[in-house]
């Protein structure tokens, strides 16, 4: 692997990527880069932007530097009140309005062409109630400012990894990472919240259930945008022990008898553990963490299993979380990358058919990545009261490309569209909301399910009636 695609992957944007930069070859820089400075404190309730501004450039940026939509203005809000102001100029103009906050949108639905873009990322402001433990935070914050907030007061939220993801639009799409086997994901940590609906009214959550329903893995940028989130946060764990397991020079059968024995390992694994198989080129990273014991029965068989089936095994000390998050944090960005689910899965069974096509895909193609993620635990236990529809599931698979030359873009697209391909011909259709692709055939579906997302439409209609909060895949409204 050359030196530029080791620095592709290790630094990636995507949430996957990023929370497996370790696993690739990345440890925590003896001098680590402080965090980007914070912008000055914007007095105004909302600063609308247009191309011509300076700051527009900036405020248009998303993290997939591939996504080049372009829209009239930005209204950065820095208050519920210009928020309200950003929509009543969208209704006035006629302008279909996106939300952006860490603009982390695989698919760019935080931005738009020819429209509005509601920027909530002045709106930051953290607060911790240490009697209760509940944070309440801005929805422009992104998951570093939580965690800088949080771990020195002992508290922790389970999320993500990526240091710039956004705070709102993760928990909305559910939020999954190496803790959520543990505590569950992010999105069944949130209590309530506010938003401004499509029509520029203001709602809490506390006065519609429905709404609480919804942003619990019901997706973002539907029908409303969301100013403030109250959400549950944990005690920090004691410590966070990870190891790193080899293999190289794979063919076809050799990854797949891997696959299989690693599919066999982690459903054994205990909840405080996590795992992730990440295929690059003929080489196989196995990532195993957890928060409880080292000596934990489960761990200590995994940690034999995995060291016979690979080349090479790596183990770091047990370290405070504050010192191991940053590890995982990613690249700050913007990336040329494809990013997108490759379905759900209970194990080995629902995945074998399609496995010939995709490591043909990944052997012969630099730059791509197939990763399969460890679900269940407490996933499966938590949140019944969400739109989240995936918890019976045990597996999440992405599909990843990394390239840097735009030359290079459509070969690694085109590759990405074959392994999409035989993952659906292999009969499994649904899929991570946060890891979306616009050319998922009955997306409804694979993001939400037939039920959820009808009683998401039915919200659709209720809260913005004009359809005038949108993207490509947003909640259509109810014919």
């Amino acid at each position: 692997m050359t030196h530029t695609r080791r620095t592709f992957i290790r630094t990636s944007a995507t949430a996957g990527a990023a929370l497996f930069a370790e696993a690739l070859g990345a440890r925590e820089p003896k001098h680590a880069p402080p965090p980007p400075a914070e912008p000055p404190r914007q007095t105004e309730d909302v600063i609308f932007l247009t191309p011509t501004d300076p700051a527009y450039a900036a405020a248009r940026q998303a993290y997939n530097a591939g996504i080049l939509l372009r829209p009239n203005s930005i209204a950065l809000c820095a208050t519920e009140a210009g928020v309200q102001k950003a929509l009543q100029r969208a209704r006035a103009e006629k302008w279909p309005v996106a939300v952006k906050s860490g603009g982390h949108s695989f698919e760019g639905f935080s931005l738009n062409d020819d429209g509005l873009v509601v920027g909530v990322s002045p709106m930051r402001d953290l607060h911790l109630d240490a009697h209760s433990g509940l944070l309440t935070a801005g929805a422009g914050c992104r998951l570093r400012d939580v965690n800088l907030f949080l771990l020195p007061q002992g508290r922790f939220l389970p999320a993500g990894s990526c240091a710039t993801v956004g705070l709102a639009g993760l928990t909305l799409g559910g939020g999954y990472g190496m803790f959520a086997r543990k505590f569950g994901l992010t999105c069944d940590h949130l209590r309530s919240f506010r938003m401004v609906d499509g029509t520029g009214a203001i709602h809490d959550s506390a006065d519609d259930p429905d709404l609480l329903w919804a942003a619990r893995g019901g997706g973002n940028g539907h029908f409303g945008i969301v100013t403030q989130l109250t959400l549950q946060t944990r005690p920090v764990p004691k410590a966070f022990s990870s190891w790193r397991f080899r293999a190289y020079h794979l063919d076809e059968i050799r990854a797949t008898a891997l696959l299989d024995a690693w599919f066999k390992v982690t459903a054994a694994l205990p909840d405080d553990a996590f795992s992730a198989w990440i295929m690059n080129g003929s080489q196989v990273t196995i990532l195993l963490t957890t928060v409880g014991s080292r000596e934990e029965k489960g761990v200590v068989a995994a940690r034999r299993q995995l060291t016979a089936l690979t080349n090479k095994a790596s183990a770091a000390p047990p370290v405070p979380l504050a010192k191991s998050i940053p590890w995982y944090y990613g690249g700050p960005g913007p990336e040329f990358f494809k990013n997108t689910s490759a379905g759900y899965y209970r194990g080995m069974d629902d995945i074998r058919s399609a496995l010939p096509g995709i490591f043909f895909e990944v052997l012969t193609k630099p730059g791509l990545v197939f990763q399969i993620n460890t679900m269940g635990g407490a996933i499966g236990k938590e949140g019944a009261d969400g739109a989240y529809p995936h918890r019976a599931y045990s597996y999440l698979g992405e599909a990843q490309a990394y390239w840097d030359s735009p030359f290079r873009a459509s070969n690694l697209r085109a590759a990405i569209g074959r392994i999409r391909d035989h993952i659906a011909q292999a009969g499994i259709t649904g899929h991570y909301a946060n890891y979306p692709d616009l050319a998922f055939q009955d997306w409804p579906t694979a993001y939400y399910g037939r039920e959820n997302y009808q009683r998401l439409q039915t919200l659709k209609k209720r809260y913005d009636p004009e359809d005038r909060i949108r993207h490509p895949q947003s909640v259509r409204l109810p014919s």
